[in-house]
């Protein structure tokens, strides 16, 4: 990464309430900086919107306050939300959908509806998903909101994010019988969650199809990744044959190395499900933000 080292990004996004999700949370001491047209704002979250206007955050790395996460050529999905014209993340009497147009090149290249998504009581957000074909600056355009939100796409030799279509990667994954240096292997509140029978490695070897979720429950405070487990853990057993994988981002308490599955991964932020069929190949993809609705669709789409 530019300016800021793999764990000072992901303990940025860990501490914060939405991270460098929201405009204006970049940090320029650390090499982070705002983007030129997305207008700052707290991290914190108000308790309630009622404007008639609206503003657009992102809660992925949008290429400005982050390097950009979304590669050309590929299916991509970036959250968005919606901020009050006081900067503040909006959470109640904003829309169930909006009505969207992406721009490159002073070109509409998609058109569509984004759902409200998001767990009750958390920050709504809206999933963007189209395919990009070309890098460069980006706009996202909405209906009832003030102005264009500016993002990039890159190419994609410039990420080492996996993308839809690839095959899975291998990693023995800590488990219950042998943690791999680990310590402790799940920070689930309610103790070892039961997505730590198997490595990584072994549930690709069996038959049928395979999640894995990165993430950190206890060291994460932000209603970002805070549900991503919990969510996973109330339907993974709804899809005949599949087995998921639940892996931590750091090896100890003391925050300090990583994973094996965050480096394999490439990931520079957390939670991230990876979702793949029996062959192994990625049939969907849920970073930074995810509720029922989407973990359940992607799950589904591994059986299809």
């Amino acid at each position: 990464m530019t300016g800021v080292s793999r764990r000072g990004f992901l303990t940025g996004l860990t501490g914060l309430v939405g991270g460098f999700l929201v405009p204006g949370c970049g940090k320029t001491s650390s090499g982070w900086s705002d983007p030129p047209n997305n207008k700052p704002s707290s991290s914190k979250i108000s308790p309630s919107t009622n404007q008639e206007s609206y503003q657009l955050g992102a809660r992925f790395a949008d290429g400005y306050l982050a390097p950009s996460v979304l590669a050309a050529g590929f299916s991509q999905r970036a959250p968005f939300i919606l901020l009050g014209t006081d900067g503040w993340p909006a959470i109640d009497g904003v829309p169930n959908s909006l009505q969207i147009s992406v721009i490159h090149d002073r070109t509409i290249i998609h058109e569509d509806r984004l759902e409200r998504h998001g767990e009750p009581g958390v920050t709504p957000y809206y999933p963007l998903v189209f395919t990009p074909q070309e890098p460069g600056d980006y706009q996202l355009l909405a209906e009832g909101v003030s102005s264009p939100y500016k993002f990039r796409v890159i190419n994609r030799k410039e990420t080492g994010l996996i993308q839809i279509g690839d095959l899975m990667r291998p990693v023995d994954t800590p488990t219950i019988n042998d943690p791999r240096g680990v310590e402790p292997i799940c920070t689930y509140h309610d103790g070892v969650c039961p997505l730590h029978d198997f490595t990584l490695t072994e549930a690709l070897d069996a038959e049928g199809p395979t999640a894995l979720l990165i993430s950190t429950p206890r060291f994460c405070q932000t209603d970002v990744c805070g549900p991503a487990l919990e969510v996973l853990l109330s339907l993974y057993q709804g899809i005949p044959g599949l087995t998921a994988i639940h892996a931590e981002v750091w090896t100890n308490e003391k925050l300090q190395s990583l994973t094996p599955a965050v480096t394999t991964y490439n990931l520079d932020f957390e939670p991230s499900l990876v979702v793949a069929n029996s062959r192994g190949a990625v049939c969907d993809v849920l970073h930074f933000a995810m509720d029922t609705r989407e973990v359940r669709k992607a799950l589904r789409r591994s059986v299809n």
